[in-house]
């Protein structure tokens, strides 16, 4: 079974699916906690800020993009 879940958040649309068996045995608020718990996370990947490693490489592409121009 599939379920199909979208938030509206200040990052723009967040959608995203379960995929549960025929037979599952989760209550709708265990349901609805794991839908929360999946968008909690992908908010927390994106208010993360940016490694060392993230600005080096757009600095490579920077310079590879200029090269070629």
């Amino acid at each position: 079974m599939q379920i199909i879940f979208k938030f509206d958040t200040p990052f723009g649309p967040f959608c995203d699916a379960l995929y549960l068996d025929e037979d599952h045995t989760f209550t709708e608020a265990e349901i609805e906690a794991m839908k929360q718990e999946r968008l909690s996370n992908w908010i927390a990947i994106l208010e993360m800020p940016p490694t060392e490693e993230v600005a080096s490489v757009e600095a490579t592409e920077e310079v590879v993009q200029t090269e070629a121009i």
